[in-house]
């Protein structure tokens, strides 16, 4: 394998890697953020 196919390689499965990780952090940020207000009493957020 010569050295462009393996940036290639490397590089998309670093973006793949993002693309999937960045909107499953996002949830999981909301969700903790959501907990943390409940335990405070807050029992709606965001409606």
């Amino acid at each position: 394998m010569d050295e462009a196919t393996r940036l290639t390689l490397v590089y998309t499965i670093i973006g793949v890697l993002l693309l999937c990780g960045i909107p499953s952090l996002i949830v999981y940020l909301r969700r903790r953020k959501r907990e943390k207000l409940r335990r405070r009493g807050i029992k709606r957020y965001g409606h």
